[in-house]
This record gives structure tokens, sequence and C-alpha cells, in this order.
């Protein structure tokens, strides 16, 4: 897994709370990421990221899952 930094940061922008002391691990919705929020942001890394997510995309559980995503559909598109 390449530095999750840029995502933690991104998400920290979009959810305003700060991720100190999280990890690959931590849930997304102990971040209070439900599931309309997590919608929200799939839409944004899709347009930050420049990558497509299909409808049959599992969605990420926790912090590793969502950088986990983003790599995989960046690679994907290259």
């Amino acid at each position: 897994m390449q530095d999750t930094a840029p995502v933690f940061r991104f998400v920290e922008e979009r959810l305003g709370v700060a991720l100190n002391g999280a990890d690959a691990a931590t849930e997304l919705s102990s971040l209070g990421v439900d599931s309309l929020t997590l919608l929200e942001l799939m839409f944004e890394i899709e347009e930050k990221y420049g990558v497509t997510v299909g409808r049959d995309t599992t969605p990420p559980r926790n912090c590793g899952e969502l950088v986990a995503l983003i790599e995989r559909l960046a690679a994907a598109n290259s």
C-alpha cells in the first residue's frame, strides 16, 4: 500500500475531522461516515483522482480499504 497521507488529508478535509491516530484499520463509520456520506465520498474520489467507481464496487469499510480502492482504480485507469 502506498502513502495513506494524501487520502487521509482528503477525508479530513471532506469530513472536517482530524484523523490523528487513524490507521488502515480505522473504521469509516467511527469517523462519522454513513452510507450517504460514503456515496458522496465516492463521487468526490472520482472527480479528485480521475477514476470511475463501478456500481459493483464493494464499498470500503475502513481507511485501508479506501486507500486500496483508490489505488486499484487509479492503476486500472493508467
